[in-house]
């Protein structure tokens, strides 16, 4: 019988001591924003490999994006090229606009001009799939 309420009161103890640290660690640690919003984001936009080891990149810090070699044994920045500029999506900008028609245009283009069979149809939407697609 006092195996038995020494190990209720252990099991007791460690579930106390259990959902304390549960609730600190729920309380303290995930009301902190996981980037502090003060601090610059650095981020690499793009890079380019010119040899086995060595390259060159863009990297974005805040607002500023700078051209920066690399190699195995150092990091060099080249220069500091122009702001990021992010501009709010606008609506109806995505879409793309077929350029008009003309008579001369649809007589030499085809039959098939401007519909889903055309080539050239296809061929511009796969270009601005890519154009939306594209890592900026």
């Amino acid at each position: 019988m006092d195996e038995l309420l020494l190990v209720g009161r252990v099991l007791l103890s460690l579930a106390c001591v259990v959902g304390l640290i549960w609730y600190l660690a729920r309380r303290f640690g995930a009301s902190r924003p996981a980037a502090d919003d003060r601090e610059p984001r650095v981020r690499v936009v793009d890079r380019q490999a010119l040899g086995r080891t060595s390259g060159v990149a863009v990297v974005a810090v805040g607002s500023r994006r700078l051209l920066v070699g690399f190699g195995e044994q150092q990091v060099a920045l080249l220069t500091e090229l122009g702001p990021v500029v992010e501009r709010p999506p606008t609506v109806g900008t995505d879409a793309v606009v077929p350029a008009p028609r003309t008579p001369d245009t649809a007589a030499a283009a085809g039959p098939l001009a401007g519909s889903v069979l055309s080539p050239q149809t296809w061929r511009a939407t796969v270009r601005a799939l890519q154009d939306r697609t594209v890592r900026r």
